[in-house]
């Protein structure tokens, strides 16, 4: 079976650190995340929009398991920074 076509601007990347994950999706794809990575007991989820610097709360939920996540809007020009934070850690709100 020969995979699905991707266009080179349809891809998700994601970067991690100390307590926190942030996964970018440039044109509104949704994809499945795997938050154990980060090493949270819980994690608290933001959609953050590049393009005005708002965030929005997503839920905060156990930091296991896996988890799909679709961005508020697709499209070209539609790109999404989701925040995951471990929750014990206290950072502030994304695009404060």
């Amino acid at each position: 079976m020969a995979p699905e076509y991707f266009p080179e601007t349809d891809y998700v990347v994601a970067t991690r650190g100390d307590g926190y994950a942030f996964v970018y999706f440039p044109t509104g794809w949704s994809a499945e995340i795997i938050p154990d990575r980060i090493g949270a007991k819980s994690v608290t989820a933001y959609w953050f929009n590049p393009r005005n610097g708002e965030s929005k709360l997503i839920e905060t939920f156990s930091g296991t398991g896996t988890r799909r996540f679709t961005p508020p809007s697709n499209g070209r020009g539609n790109d999404w920074i989701l925040v995951l934070d471990d929750t014990s850690k206290g950072f502030k709100d994304p695009g404060l």
